[in-house]
């Protein structure tokens, strides 16, 4: 998998679309059916495999203008600090006129297009890839929580895949995680498994809640009781874990990858700790973090972004594959990027069924359902459920309708934001990402009752808002999502993770990651190998992003 040569291969076949100045061409449906039984053949001779993956990444990484982007949140015009100051969201295309802006349909009209009227069940994903999604999105898409009029602008995101999910967003906060020996985190043992230590204190009945000294400040307190942990069963507040962001126990795939990749850093800290004992604990963290990012990325490439692709491409994390591209600059996350990622539909009505069913509410603020049921039960429950599928009129209520009438729901902050954002429209972003731009409402969807609604509030296809329209397009069975969702996910995707600076050529070696490290990057291959060589029962251990 990982070589530390350059494989040498004809530039115009490997970057056909930088030289050429095209966009991704616009495949048919039949032709997509065909491929896979062209690509997977192929995916197996490694040479060929490496290969068809810088193809494939460039295929999407040209499909639009490459960062940097002129324009962010922060301005409508370019300024020295709208290019250099990350804490502003980046995005693709400058606001909407004046006068589009003038024909969005009311607010609450089109927040009822997500609302679910039936449950329509994906053909293939499970909640297990639900729960991965939130869980890896989470650490890199963080719009400001401030109450600010202006803070939708902001982010407090490191722009990197770099499993701030258990590192923390900050080396302050890395500190508050981190064993004083050996290289490892804090945890603890809960029935002989390992689990992160508890967030706060143990208390009386009835008593308030107080963080540990130990990780005080780890999380914006307020933030945390005020929103996070608001509605959340008193009981279950004492069994919050100390991990690297405020809501990494807000729901149990949270809890779960979390623990997992807990476990899989200590466990690899004590294999290096054996293989280097002249090692301090500095060398030994700071190596084994390394590791973790790295196997992190090949998850994403390989097992994450291939489940989403429009076939089922077998992608290589290939290290260099950035150096020399046009689209190889330092990360930014788009305004864009954050609001096709609200993918509520996903969330099912539940999950299981029998005696050990879990409705909406147990799937949230619950890591006594964790400690009682066991890791491998949990996971391979949820990769035995489907996901509901991505689109219009599926998602879950409790999402698209207020709580409290001063509260409002996930899916109403989320159009907010799309209009503060003033975001162009559908087929502008088509156009601007190498589609064709659509004539009619009929080429978006094929339901006729959806398509007269949506053809009701915008009138013309040319006036459809963009987030609308990715959710209403119609795609095939065979598909995660619709065309210009994949394309966009893909792109950003691919920039964001190929320029870790981990695979870069003069940092990607044994120096970095040590022999070991080079040898366990090698054969982890699934997040499931990872789960199983951290568990009690390997042999029961079953977590799939397919069902």
């Amino acid at each position: 998998m990982f070589e530390l040569r350059d494989v040498p291969f004809s530039r115009q076949l490997s970057r056909p679309i930088a030289l050429l100045g095209l966009r991704p061409p616009i495949l048919p449906p039949a032709f997509n059916r065909f491929l896979p039984n062209v690509i997977e053949p192929l995916g197996k001779v490694p040479a060929l495999r490496r290969e068809l993956s810088r193809f494939f990444v460039n295929y999407y990484g040209y499909a639009t203008s490459p960062r940097p982007r002129p324009l962010t949140l922060g301005r409508d015009y370019t300024t020295w600090r709208m290019l250099t100051d990350r804490t502003y969201t980046g995005r693709h295309l400058p606001p909407a006129t004046s006068e589009q802006q003038e024909k969005w349909p009311d607010q609450t009209d089109v927040v009822a297009l997500f609302r679910r009227d039936q449950e329509i069940k994906s053909t293939d994903t499970s909640a297990m890839f639900m729960f991965f999604a939130q869980w890896f999105t989470d650490s890199f898409l963080r719009t400001s929580h401030g109450t600010g009029p202006e803070e939708y602008q902001r982010n407090t995101s490191n722009h990197e895949i770099d499993l701030c999910q258990i590192y923390g967003l900050t080396e302050e906060k890395t500190s508050m995680l981190r064993s004083e020996t050996g290289g490892r985190l804090k945890t603890q043992h809960i029935d002989g498994e390992e689990f992160p230590e508890f967030l706060f204190e143990r208390r009386q009945p009835g008593a308030s809640l107080v963080i540990k000294p130990e990780f005080k400040d780890l999380h914006d307190e307020e933030f945390l009781m005020k929103f996070i942990l608001d509605g959340a069963p008193e009981e279950h507040k004492d069994t919050m874990f100390a991990v690297g962001l405020e809501h990494g126990n807000s729901t149990i795939g949270q809890t779960m990858l979390n623990t997992v990749f807990f476990r899989e850093h200590n466990r690899i800290a004590r294999i290096l700790e054996q293989e280097y004992p002249k090692w301090d604990n500095d060398r030994l963290f700071d190596t084994t973090r390394n590791i973790m990012i790295v196997i992190l990325l090949k998850l994403v490439i390989e097992q994450y972004i291939r489940h989403i692709a429009p076939f089922d491409f077998p992608i290589e994390t290939v290290p260099f594959l950035a150096e020399g591209e046009r689209w190889n600059r330092s990360n930014w996350c788009a305004i864009e990027f954050n609001l096709l990622y609200r993918w509520h539909s996903l969330v099912p009505n539940s999950i299981g069924s029998g005696a050990g069913r879990l409705g909406p509410s147990e799937f949230r603020n619950n890591n006594p359902l964790l400690l009682r049921r066991g890791l491998e039960a949990l996971m391979a429950q949820c990769s035995r459920e489907r996901a509901g599928k991505i689109g219009l009129r599926n998602t879950p209520h409790f999402l698209v309708d207020r709580s409290r009438p001063d509260d409002p729901s996930v899916e109403e902050r989320t159009v907010t934001l799309m209009r503060k954002a003033r975001l162009r429209s559908y087929n502008e972003y088509r156009e601007d990402f190498g589609l064709r731009r659509l004539s009619s409402f009929e080429q978006l969807t094929s339901d006729p009752q959806l398509r007269r609604r949506i053809e009701e509030l915008y009138k013309d296809i040319d006036d459809l808002e963009w987030y609308v329209g990715i959710f209403a397009e119609d795609y095939p069975d065979y598909l995660m999502m619709g065309e210009l969702m994949t394309t966009m996910v893909a792109h950003d995707a691919f920039t964001q993770a190929f320029t870790n600076p981990l695979l870069a050529r003069n940092v990607f070696n044994e120096e970095t990651f040590s022999r070991i490290g080079l040898e366990i990057m090698e054969e982890t291959n699934s997040l499931e190998q990872i789960v199983a060589r951290n568990s009690t029962s390997p042999d029961k251990v079953v977590v799939e992003f397919s069902c």
